[in-house]
């Protein structure tokens, strides 16, 4: 494995259990989040309903898999794959080997590849590139989590009083409308 690899290879093990810890934290944030603003969701929901707003959610087309994520894939599945693999859960592993693959997961397929120490098969500059690339955008998701309300709510040092007066006008909540609201429930 080339010291450049293994250089980028660590910084992304780094990056997937900074996404992994962010993700945990986020949800637990969100969980309390909720419960601390489950008037005002509900408020903002009731004038959702009134104005019957439709949103349009269209799915992501699947990404294609870059040539470096199919080498990682073959790799990983030559020894992991269930009709191969002697490890118990080998089915489990490779359906989350699959998933990182299928969603061009460069992040994850990488962390798997570490994990079983495979050897990598010879990368280029290109690839070298699409993994800077990889690499920036798992830091800024790793960044957009402090931007959440939830984030803020839960690591704020300001008195939450004065916060919740401030995400009220973030959320476009209407002081007069929603003790109205409160109060015919």
């Amino acid at each position: 494995m080339s010291k450049k690899f293994k250089k980028y290879s660590l910084k992304v093990e780094f990056l997937n259990l900074e996404l992994e810890e962010r993700d945990e934290l986020f949800k637990e944030y969100n969980t309390s989040f909720n419960k601390d603003f489950q008037e005002e969701i509900q408020f903002l929901n009731s004038i959702k309903k009134e104005e019957k707003i439709v949103e349009n959610i269209e799915s992501a087309p699947k990404p294609n898999p870059s040539k470096l994520s199919q080498k990682i894939y073959r790799n990983l599945a030559k020894i992991l794959h269930p009709d191969v693999s002697k490890i118990d859960n080998a089915e489990t592993i490779f359906k989350t080997v699959t998933d990182y693959y299928e969603s061009d997961n460069l992040i994850g397929l990488i962390s798997l590849y570490n994990e079983y120490k495979l050897d990598i098969l010879d990368v280029d500059e290109s690839e070298f590139d699409l993994l800077e690339e990889k690499i920036k955008e798992a830091e800024k998701k790793i960044k957009s989590y402090e931007k959440t309300l939830c984030w803020v709510w839960q690591r704020s040092d300001e008195d939450k009083n004065i916060l919740k007066e401030k995400f009220h006008k973030l959320m476009g909540i209407n002081k007069e409308e929603f003790e109205k609201w409160k109060n015919n429930q």
